[in-house]
């Protein structure tokens, strides 16, 4: 089962992805610029820093990459 919540959408700068906003890329890990589009997405909490965001490869609060595969 996902929670789905509603993220405002940003085009990274750096690798060009429309990922959801916050402080870090969710595709590269990099930090973006904004602009003004949402969408629903499924959300995990970041086993970094516990921050509820989208369900990608880097948290987009903290900009760590979430391989979990790697931690179990």
């Amino acid at each position: 089962m996902f929670l789905k919540l509603m993220y405002e959408m940003v085009v990274c700068h750096h690798c060009g992805k429309k990922v959801p906003l916050g402080k870090f890329c969710t595709n590269c890990g990099a930090k973006f610029i904004v602009s003004n589009s949402k969408q629903n997405l499924s959300v995990d909490v970041c086993l970094n820093c516990g921050s509820l965001t989208p369900d990608r490869v880097y948290c987009s609060a903290c900009g760590f990459h979430k391989n979990y595969e790697k931690l179990f």
